[in-house]
This record gives C-alpha cells, structure tokens and sequence, in this order.
C-alpha cells in the first residue's frame, strides 16, 4: 500500500527556500520592472512648479459700521474666506483676465488655445499653509521661466481683482451713505420744525423757570394753609364754630385752598408741555447724531476709495525653478524597484503554489515517504566534464558531484541489514529522462572503487546508451544470455574503470518483457551472485514498461531516482505504487539534478554526515 502524504508546519526557513530557489525570477522582475520604470521616467516631459506666497489678513478695510462687512475672527470663518478665495483662483473668470494679461504683455501662449481658460487652469497650482495665514499660489509649467511668469500674473491679476472688488463696495457704500445722509436730513429738518412750531404755539421762553417759578409758589400756599390752620385751631378752644373770628379764618383757608389747587392744576399743565417738548427735542438730538454720524462715514470711504486698500499682500513673489518638480525620477525608479521586487516574490510564491513537482528531501519525506539516500547536485557548473557527466566518478574523482556518489554509497552500505545484503541492486525512475542511467553508471563506478567486484547490467533493452558512455564495443549483452544464444563470459565486458564489469543490453529483443519473466533472468542473476560482489542494474522507467517490476520483484533491492523539479508528484507517486504492486523492496530515493544553490543546508549536512561514516 501507498504511504500517505505527511505534512508538517511551514517555517520561514521554508520561505527562505523558495525565495532562494527563484531568486532569478525576482532579480529578472526586479530588473525589468527597474528599467521599465527608468525609461518611462526619462521619456516623461520635466515640469516645473514655482509659487507666490500671499498673506491672507483676517479682516479687510472697515467701509461701512455693519458687522456683516467684517470677516469672521473664529478660524472657522477664516477657513471658509480662505477656501472661497481659492475657489476665486480656480475660477474661469480670474483665468480668462491672466489670459489677457499675458496677452498685453506679449506672452500668447494661451492665447490660441481652443479653451484658454482650461488651457491655463491646468497648470495653477493653490494650497494653504496649514497653522499659518499663507496661501501658495504657485503653477507647474514644461518651461521654468513661464512657470514663474505666470504664477506671478495670476497672483498680480487676483489681487487687482480683489481691489476692484474693494473699490466697488466703497463706491457702493458711498452711495448708500449719501442716500441715508439725505434721508437722515429730511427727517432732522421736519423735527426742528415740529419742535420750533410747539415752542412758538406755548409761547414757551424756559420751561425749567416757570417750572421753579409755580413749584415756588405752591410750597408758599401750603406753608399758608398750615399756619391758618394752626390759627383756627388755637380759637376754637375759646369760639364757637359761628364766631365772626372763626368765620374769618375759614373763608381764608378756603380761598388758600382754591389758589392750592389753581397752581396745581396749573404746575399739571406746564409738566404735559415738558413732556412734549422733551420728546420733539429727543428727536431732534437723535436725528443730529445720525446725521453727524453718517457724515462721517461717507467722508471715511471717501478717502477709502481713494486709498485702495486690501487685507492680501504678497511675501515672496515666485521665482525662476532652477530643478523639475516631475518627474521625480529618484523616488519613481526606486518605486519601480520595490513593485518590480515585490511583484517578483509574489510571482515566485505562486509559481511554487502551482509547483507540484519533487525538488527537495523533505518533498520526498513529506509526499513521497521513502528513505532519501541522498542528491546529486547539478552538473551544470561542471564545465570540465561536458559529455563526461555519465562517468564523473572517474573523470573527476574530487568534484561535487563524485562527492555527492560516494556519500550516497556510504548510505546505502549502512541502510543493509546483516541478514539481507544488496547485492543485486535496481536502478529505475517514474519517467524517461530523469538521470536513473547516469546514477547506476557512477553508482557502478564508485562501488567499484571502494574494492568491491562489480557488474553493472544495461537491462533497458528499448534505449541502451551505457556502452557509448563506457566506451565499450559489446557485440552481444544480455539478450544474448536470456535466448541462450551467449554465456556470462561471453557478455561480460572489463571496463577502464579497475573492478567494473559490464553487460550490455544486446540485440534489441521484440519481446523484453517475455525475457525478463523467464527463469533464466532469476537463475542468471543467482550465478553472478556467486561472481560478483555487488550487481547494479539499469532498468527502463517503471511507468513506461513492464519490465522493471518484473526485475524489481527477483533484485534485493530498488532505488528510485527522482529529477529534481521535473516530474509531477502524482507520476512520482503512480511510479511507487507500481514498485509496491511488485512487491519490490525499495531502499530509498536519489533526488538528482539538485541546484544545491537553491536549497537549504540539509543536503550538506547529508553529504558530510554520510562522508564521517564512511571514514569510521
């Protein structure tokens, strides 16, 4: 039965991996989206901004005494003049006279635009300093001089309008002053009258005296009154009520009384006409202050208007920019880089994410669950070896890859069991084109020089190529001893290499299956047994033919050899189900064709752990 894929945590050792592995994607995106970037930056049209900086004061000239005529001293109320002000500078209007502006001063280039006022408010440029009273009014422009001169016209251009616009509401107010001063006039003129006809009618010199004079006179009636009365009193403790002296008295008292009241009702009187003529008299005062007033002020914007005044002044006019405001060419590249950096690590995450084949060990310990016997690193670095690669081991005795073969011996003579020795050996991958044949060569090689007598068979009859890369001339091979045709001395050839014998395939057969399940293959390889100390053979792919799970049945044991990056896992995992389904004992897998630059550390602690046993 199939073993179960075994999955563990992801580390950032694994991210790592990844990222190292398709470091070449990332660099080729980080340099293509880099020049990308650079030559768009330099193709782009430099611009230039330069501004005006203008002072923005709270409150503009007092024209007229109306609270509404005054800005808003809340900062609130600042904001909203501030915003309406650059809403005037954004404004079609302000554009159209900076146009004529420009116009006048020879400078026509808007002038001939289609929309001119679109053509200049697409380079006006207007922000507020925040926690100051500044405002920038500036202008982007391909010529730098032109930038200049027109973010100074539009500042010069506004801020005539915004005098026009001072001088306007001055010759208004004076109007409106002139026309209440008139009305004011009118109606002083009809209280004087009113006052001087109360006069003349009441024939009235000085209230206030006659007032005092009446006032006078009643306070000596009733002194009168008292003194009679304190006199009758006196005699009527001697007369009676009808004595002429009584009498007397009485009609006395009632004549004081009489005058009491005339003079009250007289004093009465004269208080009614005080209060009329306070009241005309009121009016009158009232109506010279306004008028008083109002003379005033139409004097005051008088000269207002003279003097033109305005609450906005310019503190630095704009100048000639001497470097482009865009492109930024420094921080666009640098962005480019950093796109084109982070789009090829999302690029190499997601090829990986589709990614299904086999390229590490823990790959094979994690989908696979077979014991790894080790890797064997890329030969593309090995310039020297060129055609050679199929016999490193003896080419190049001190290379990676030689290295590589001898630590991947050392594993397989300490995964035998006493009781069962590999002798025979079958070397098979899943598919073609996976290195099986070049591993059971130098496999071969170094077995052999390690002391041991060893035969390496080519038992893939349909695509030999063992011989060429031995450099062995073999008339006759292994189909010659299946058909009976040959003997073991006959096929078996010596090699260059001291210990390693040979078999070839032989004649290509019609039927290699049919000769492998005769008894002559399990008895031949019982006598080389007896002949040699250790048999690797070379099978075709176990999907493609029958003929390895025919052998795999009747060898000690089986390895897989596994490309790296090239197979997809389930023909990997089709493969082991195949060697299972023959009852084959598999004692690991190679994993070769590795780019050890890519990958983790683990493959050399494999190489020098294995290399420590072999010494002991």
């Amino acid at each position: 039965m199939l073993p179960t894929p075994q999955f563990r945590d992801v580390t950032i050792k694994d991210y790592a991996i990844v990222l190292k592995r398709r470091v070449w994607l990332i660099l080729a995106c980080f340099i293509i989206s880099t020049t990308w970037s650079a030559i768009k930056t330099f193709q782009k049209t430099p611009l230039y901004k330069t501004s005006c900086k203008v002072l923005m004061g709270t409150s503009r000239p007092d024209i007229v005494p109306v609270k509404e005529t005054n800005l808003d001293r809340s900062w609130v109320g600042y904001m909203e003049y501030v915003n309406s002000q650059i809403k005037i500078l954004y404004s079609r209007t302000l554009a159209s006279k900076v146009v004529e502006y420009l116009s006048s001063i020879g400078d026509k280039t808007f002038a001939d635009a289609q929309d001119p006022e679109s053509a200049f408010l697409s380079g006006v440029s207007v922000d507020f300093v925040p926690g100051t009273q500044v405002l920038n009014i500036g202008y982007i422009s391909s010529d730098p001089v032109k930038a200049a001169r027109f973010a100074n016209a539009l500042t010069t251009t506004y801020i005539k309008a915004d005098l026009s616009k001072t001088s306007q509401v001055s010759s208004y107010a004076s109007d409106w002053l002139t026309q209440q001063l008139d009305e004011i006039k009118k109606k002083l003129e009809v209280s004087e009258k009113q006052l001087n006809d109360f006069i003349q009618e009441n024939q009235i010199i000085s209230l206030p005296d006659i007032e005092r004079k009446s006032q006078v006179i009643l306070d000596g009636l009733k002194s009168e009154r008292l003194r009679v009365e304190n006199e009758m009193a006196a005699l009527a403790t001697r007369y009676r009520p009808k004595h002429p002296s009584m009498l007397s008295l009485k009609t006395k008292l009632d004549s004081i009384d009489k005058s009491i009241q005339d003079e009250t009702n007289k004093l009465l009187a004269l208080n009614q006409k005080m209060i009329t003529y306070n009241s005309l008299k009121r009016e009158v005062d009232t109506n010279i202050s306004l008028y008083d007033a109002l003379l005033r002020r139409t004097k005051e914007t008088e000269v207002t208007k003279q003097l033109e005044t305005t609450n906005i002044s310019i503190i630095d006019s704009a100048d000639v920019p001497k470097y482009a405001f865009s492109p930024n060419r420094k921080r666009e590249i640098s962005l480019g880089a950093f796109l084109g950096f982070f789009a090829g690590i999302i690029l190499a995450f997601f090829l990986e994410y589709l990614d299904s084949t086999v390229k590490t060990a823990e790959d094979i310990e994690t989908y696979v669950r077979l014991p790894f016997l080790g890797y064997i690193p890329s030969a593309k670095h090995e310039i020297k070896l060129g055609k050679d690669i199929d016999i490193a081991s003896n080419k190049l005795p001190h290379s990676r890859i030689s290295e590589a073969y001898r630590s991947i011996r050392t594993s397989i003579i300490f995964s035998t069991p006493e009781d069962r020795p590999l002798k025979t050996l079958l070397i098979t991958s899943a598919s073609p084109q996976e290195g099986k044949t070049t591993v059971a060569i130098n496999l071969a090689i170094v077995f052999a020089k390690s002391n041991e007598k060893v035969l390496l068979i080519e038992a893939d009859m349909r695509r030999p190529r063992i011989s060429e890369s031995l450099g062995v001339k073999a008339q006759s091979g292994l189909s010659n001893l299946l058909t009976g045709n040959k003997g073991v001395d006959d096929v078996v050839n010596q090699t260059s290499v001291p210990n390693l014998y040979f078999i070839s395939s032989g004649p290509k057969p019609p039927n290699p299956a049919e000769l492998l399940t005769s008894v002559k293959t399990r008895n031949l390889l019982n006598e080389l047994r007896e002949r040699f100390d250790r048999i690797i053979i070379d099978s075709p792919p176990v999907i493609s033919v029958a003929d390895t799970a025919i052998l795999a049945n009747i060898v000690d044991g089986v390895i897989d050899v596994i490309r790296a990056g090239f197979l997809n896992i389930e023909l990997i995992l089709r493969g082991r189900q195949r060697l299972y389904e023959a009852k084959a004992r598999i004692i690991g897998v190679i994993l070769n064709n590795v780019n050890v630059k890519s990958e983790d550390s683990y493959y050399y602690y494999h190489y020098y752990y294995a290399d420590d046993k072999a010494k002991k």
